[in-house]
């Protein structure tokens, strides 16, 4: 995991480094490869804001939030990503089995064709 925070009318403290980097670790169990995880954190008049973009092999996912309490978007945030990635996994899970039908449905009808003709 390549993790790169940036901020915006926010200070950067090592306590909010630390809590976006153990955030992000919660990611990490729905890849095998590597992946980039880029944060942007700031703050405005509606309150506190986070913003995460993930992109891996293939595809690109975006989440934000925006809070009263800038911790609690980074929960959010990462919820967000873990609902979307979930997701993924299942269409790819689901296609492959489909896939694999059609293989083994094709491979009946070359069977029952082969013996047909014999």
């Amino acid at each position: 995991m390549r993790l790169e925070i940036n901020f915006h009318q926010l200070e950067s403290t090592p306590a909010i480094k630390e809590m976006v980097e153990h955030k992000s670790q919660k990611l990490t169990k729905f890849f095998e490869g590597s992946f980039d995880l880029k944060w942007t954190l700031s703050t405005g008049k509606e309150g506190h804001h986070s913003h995460a973009l993930l992109a891996s092999k293939g595809f690109t996912l975006n989440a934000d939030s925006t809070k009263d309490d800038l911790y609690k978007t980074f929960d959010d945030v990462v919820s967000k990503l873990e609902k979307q990635l979930a997701k993924k996994k299942n269409m790819a899970k689901d296609h492959i089995h489909r896939r694999r039908e059609d293989i083994n449905e094709s491979l009946i009808e070359e069977d029952v064709n082969d013996s047909l003709n014999e």
